[in-house]
């Protein structure tokens, strides 16, 4: 069993913003009719901003993690998360996408390299990459 904290995970919302902004450009200049290249901006600010809220909500602020082998627990004041790690889970550069299957349901949980110390950071990472692994 494996104890650290999470600090300041807070998601970046620059990505968002660019893949978004270019996504309005592109569908403003396919179309031709001034209503529908404002439609499709209005469209694209409406979904940008539901993607980042669903974002912030897989990736909270701070927290507990507890890592058993396969299992991961988060707990902070608002969340408890526990389950096991699903093998639909991914290893970025600087962040781990974690989606835990618990009894009835599944939850993402987006974990921060710049939150957690190093050696914390290979250790969640080396859990999803094991779970990955064909038996």
């Amino acid at each position: 069993m494996y104890r650290f904290t999470v600090k300041n995970n807070f998601p970046d919302h620059k990505p968002f913003v660019v893949f978004f902004c270019f996504l309005a450009l592109l569908l403003y200049f396919s179309y031709s009719h001034i209503l529908s290249e404002l439609l499709a901006c209005f469209a694209c600010l409406v979904i940008g901003v539901v993607c980042f809220k669903k974002v912030k909500q897989a990736q909270p602020s701070e927290g507990v993690i507890i890592l058993q082998q396969s299992q991961l627990g988060f707990f902070n004041e608002q969340l408890q998360l526990q389950g096991k790690i699903s093998p639909k889970s991914y290893v970025f550069a600087n962040h781990v996408v974690i989606r835990l299957i618990g009894f009835y349901q599944s939850h993402w949980l987006i974990i921060s390299s710049a939150s957690v110390d190093e050696l914390s950071f290979s250790r969640l990472r080396r859990a999803v990459i094991a779970v990955q692994q064909p038996a």
